[in-house]
């Protein structure tokens, strides 16, 4: 039996290419605030660890950016992280009408990692801390509202 194949492997860093584009990805999401109170995605160093990205989402990262650069380079002779603001939204406004999963992902991954990250939270009026081990109060519910879950009828086997 080859243990090895069920030992989770963390994805690839991301490349220099690929972190330049991301930083252009990350300053037309989400610009410092005005005021520089909340601080530019692209200075928190937000994709320096790729440990807690499933693999999947890395995939579909580095597809995204490649294709942004393989765009970049066939309409403006340049890679992605070197166009101007007005052509770089260009392409990912066409990368995003065509429903590429690369757009989603890479917002749901951004805006997650800026959320969470130990500068931003306090900023949100949110302790700075793991969940654990202080861990969070959560008020007692209304057990009774499982009574018709607790009713049906079993859908498993037991082996």
């Amino acid at each position: 039996m080859n243990l090895s194949a069920h030992i989770p492997v963390s994805p690839p860093a991301f490349n220099a290419a690929e972190r330049a584009a991301l930083d252009v990805l990350m300053d037309s999401l989400i610009p410092a605030s005005p005021d520089r109170r909340m601080p530019a995605a692209r200075s928190l160093a937000l994709y320096d660890n790729v440990a807690t990205m499933r693999a999947t989402d890395r995939r579909l990262l580095g597809e995204g950016l490649a294709e942004l650069d393989r765009r970049a380079a066939e309409a403006h002779g340049a890679p992605f992280a070197l166009l101007d603001a007005a052509k770089a939204q260009a392409i990912v406004d066409a990368v995003r009408k065509e429903g590429l999963a690369f757009v989603q992902t890479f917002v749901a991954q951004t805006v997650g990692r800026y959320v969470s990250h130990p500068a931003v939270m306090p900023l949100l009026g949110l302790e700075a801390r793991p969940l654990w081990p202080t861990g969070n109060v959560v008020t007692e519910g209304d057990w009774t509202l499982l009574d018709s879950v607790r009713q049906r009828k079993k859908i498993y086997r037991r082996v």
